[in-house]
């Protein structure tokens, strides 16, 4: 009988192998790693978007109680326009995230409410996924022109524009303070025009309820504040 050598079966990958399988997984990470990191900064803007339809619905909630005014202001002689909205000049629990949400607040205030945290008078929907902490608690803020020219809930002309091209919110950059946005005051550089990246731009919150994710355009500035723009109705500020 004829005999055979005896051949060892191979049972591991040789080196070669191995760094070829390590190479096609490293490009598929390569790959992968860019579209997951697109679509949760998708995921973070539809969700800004939500909060800012929210606030939206919260603004038309107050106007119906208050006259139709969509921005909380109060009768001011000395302002423009004759109003002045509730931000930075009172309180945090004066502020107008107190008045146009419902949402439990502090149960102790400090003796001097200068010293309350104003984070603690803005509710979690009022911050955009992109924020870390922003300042003064909030991401959004309303835009003065709207206000200043006395905009109430049910108007549909808005210096030549309707009331789904008239801009009511805007996001505020992570460190201003602002609740307010004034773009005849160089607000321009406190508002975030890139919130969601260079490519996408910004969520703003239009007078009709929508929201837009927009690239900064000339269109944008019309829409902030067209009064000034077209030289109608009251220009927000000197």
């Amino acid at each position: 009988m004829r005999r055979y050598p005896f051949t060892a079966r191979r049972t591991g990958f040789t080196l070669i192998e191995m760094l070829v399988v390590i190479g096609i997984i490293a490009t598929l990470i390569a790959i992968l790693l860019p579209v997951l990191s697109n679509a949760r900064a998708a995921a973070r803007a539809v969700a800004c978007q939500s909060n800012m339809r929210q606030l939206g619905q919260s603004l038309v909630m107050y106007a119906n109680q208050f006259n139709g005014w969509l921005i909380p202001v109060t009768d001011d002689p000395t302002a423009v326009g004759g109003v002045r909205g509730f931000g930075i000049l009172v309180p945090p629990h004066e502020r107008w995230p107190v008045k146009v949400f419902k949402f439990p607040l502090p149960a102790t205030e400090p003796p001097n409410p200068w010293d309350e945290d104003p984070a603690a008078y803005c509710p979690p929907v009022m911050v955009c996924p992109e924020d870390d902490r922003p300042t003064m608690g909030h991401s959004y803020a309303l835009n003065n022109p709207v206000c200043v020219n006395h905009c109430k809930l049910g108007d549909h002309n808005f210096a030549g524009l309707s009331n789904s091209e008239v801009i009511i919110a805007v996001e505020k950059k992570l460190t201003a303070n602002d609740y307010h946005y004034e773009p005849n005051m160089g607000d321009d550089k406190k508002m975030d025009r890139y919130k969601h990246s260079q490519k996408r731009g910004s969520n703003y919150l239009y007078f009709d309820g929508h929201v837009e994710l927009k690239l900064p355009s000339d269109e944008l500035w019309t829409q902030l504040d067209p009064w000034t723009r077209r030289g109608a109705g009251t220009a927000s500020a000197p």
